[in-house]
């Protein structure tokens, strides 16, 4: 099954603008197991919506892009060395600097190899962290390279930029305010002053409100609204995005709406829209 099954124009891989890759993996999630069954759902649920983006003023039948359906993830011991093996996975997938690369998840630990993996092509590329949590753990269930610790590992490397987070561990504290431009949704507007070059954006549907995306492992209330997705794209449209990804769909706590998993597949069609 492939994302968008409705679209009539489906194109081969070289004549593609847009690949699509997913990785059903998640690992050390504290609640609620499930989200490796996202990639399944948010493809079969894709049909639930329309191809032309009345934001955008563009449809997905005028975009060229080709699914390349799931990599096989292969389970180690632990964590930290099955995302060193998801890294290698992606890497042998993003080799061309003319094509831009969408990724489905799995939990947000799927985002470290994605954004390695991208930023070994791109070399300077700013992330952009869309998430309730901080996932500024240095260390988490004794993994270096978990869900938690997403936005510390790829801090570490690169400029990066998070807005929505609304709730964070003492721990994570110091780091988080010290390393991090944190942006308030009230003031999406400031991201114009930070974003130039290549850029990663990360989307945990934890992001929005509950009301909006119910099925995630860890809601939080208080959310974002639709509208500051679209703000937030429509500010980067000018951008050159070249890694996307979306993450943290728990499709076993969807049913019977199964609205994140058609939230999920809306927040990818808009993202692809956006781009000029």
């Amino acid at each position: 099954m492939r994302l968008f099954p409705f679209v009539r124009r489906y194109t081969s891989i070289d004549q593609s603008k847009y690949l699509i890759v997913s990785i059903p993996y998640e690992g050390y999630v504290n609640t609620r197991i499930g989200s490796f069954y996202a990639p399944k759902f948010i493809r079969e649920y894709s049909e639930c919506i329309e191809s032309y983006s009345n934001y955008f003023n563009k449809s997905l039948e005028d975009i060229t892009y080709f699914d390349l359906g799931s990599i096989v993830v292969n389970l180690y011991y632990d964590n930290d060395n099955t995302i060193l093996e998801i890294y290698k996975s992606i890497r042998n997938i993003v080799m061309n600097k003319d094509k831009r690369y969408i990724f489905i998840g799995g939990d947000h630990s799927i985002t470290i190899p994605c954004f390695w993996a991208i930023k070994s092509v791109y070399k300077e590329v700013i992330y952009i962290h869309l998430d309730a949590h901080a996932d500024c753990h240095n260390i988490y269930h004794n993994q270096k390279y978990s869900h938690a610790s997403v936005l510390r590992r790829i801090s570490e490397e690169s400029l990066s930029i998070s807005i929505g987070v609304r709730t964070l561990d003492e721990s994570e504290r110091g780091y988080f305010f010290s390393n991090v431009i944190n942006i308030d949704l009230n003031n999406i507007d400031s991201l114009k002053d930070y974003v130039r070059g290549y850029i990663y954006l990360s989307v945990d549907v934890d992001f929005f409100d509950p009301s909006l995306s119910p099925a995630v492992s860890n809601p939080i209330s208080d959310g974002a609204r639709f509208e500051h997705y679209l703000k937030i794209l429509e500010i980067l449209s000018s951008e050159k995005v070249v890694g996307f990804d979306v993450v943290e769909v728990n499709p076993l706590i969807d049913f019977p709406s199964y609205k994140t998993c058609i939230l999920a597949s809306e927040l990818i069609k808009e993202f692809i829209l956006s781009c000029k």
